[in-house]
């Protein structure tokens, strides 16, 4: 079990009990402090369970941190799961993640699920909602449908993961893991929630309260970050790291509609303009394609941005 904490004091002893709660007395929960400056690390500490391993790291971003603890995994587990230091698991997440991930065979397989959205107090907010279309490795090129907190990876996955480590470039390790475990093996999302997904003012991305809360949340990431660079960088970590062994198809994919300019990854003019359908909803689609065209004009993010 893999727990990256930051700032996370309000909420984080009532985390670690609802995972406690469910894991095997053979279990471990790694727990990297991300900088915090608050007593976050201190009630990891305090809390009386030898399961708990902690360590206190430099401020790197929930990103980097997680695929820190990633790199520190036995490679002997069997299941490796990932938690947010907010959010209440509900019974039986554990045992449902597994069944799954066993099911799926001896592949490299990614588990992830549904959220029932609370807000600071735990009070009801909605569920998140299901996903039109499956997992694909094309999905997983143009946005994540895996939320960190709900992920689950077997075994092979994990040896998968590890080829890369802490790779340059990745922001997010759940769109990563999503992107790189589709690409190689199976991804598969269930449709019952599984933890009550805690929506407050210090969230890192959130969902909101409905639907003009989650597009409000979608806005102001937009604004805050460049999100078509990570989404390039992240692909240019995949070729990398994966290139050489990804299938033909996949390959083909990827070297169709990227390619490098100057060092950097950069979409084609034939999937900025093509036809084919690449994410989850088809509202998403035209502003995707925007977004696209712009970054690679060189007109976004705008000026005022990139002097940030």
């Amino acid at each position: 079990m893999l727990l990256s904490t930051y700032q996370g004091e309000r909420f984080v002893a009532e985390q670690l009990q609802s995972i406690l709660g469910q894991l095997p007395a053979n279990g471990r929960l790694l727990v990297r402090d991300d900088g915090s400056r608050d007593r976050t690390a201190e009630l990891v500490e305090q809390t009386p369970d030898p399961r708990i391993t902690l360590s206190r790291g430099e401020n790197v971003g929930f990103g980097a941190s997680f695929l820190t603890l990633l790199s520190q995994t036995p490679d002997d587990v069997d299941m490796v799961m990932f938690a947010d230091q907010d959010d209440v698991w509900l019974p039986g997440k554990l045992e449902r993640a597994w069944q799954h991930l066993r099911a799926l065979g001896d592949v490299p397989a990614l588990y992830g699920g549904a959220k029932l959205l609370v807000d600071k107090a735990l009070r009801p907010l909605g569920r998140s909602p299901p996903w039109p279309r499956p997992p694909s490795f094309r999905n997983a090129l143009s946005e994540n449908i895996i939320t960190g907190c709900t992920a689950a990876i077997n075994q092979r996955a994990l040896t998968l993961m590890k080829r890369a480590g802490v790779a340059d470039g990745v922001q997010f390790h759940d769109w990563w893991l999503y992107l790189v475990i589709s690409a190689f093996g199976v991804v598969v999302h269930d449709e019952e929630p599984t933890l009550l997904y805690r929506q407050h003012s210090s969230n890192q991305i959130g969902q909101g309260a409905g639907l003009l809360g989650r597009y409000a949340g979608v806005v102001q990431f937009l604004w805050r970050r460049d999100w078509v660079g990570i989404l390039l960088a992240q692909t240019g970590a995949l070729v990398r790291h994966y290139g050489d062994s990804l299938d033909p198809g996949c390959r083909h994919l990827v070297l169709h509609h990227f390619e490098e300019f100057a060092g950097q990854i950069r979409p084609r003019w034939r999937l900025i303009l093509g036809l084919t359908r690449w994410r989850q909803l088809a509202m998403h689609e035209i502003p995707w394609r925007l977004l696209l065209a712009l970054h690679r004009m060189r007109l976004w993010p705008p000026p005022w941005r990139r002097l940030r």
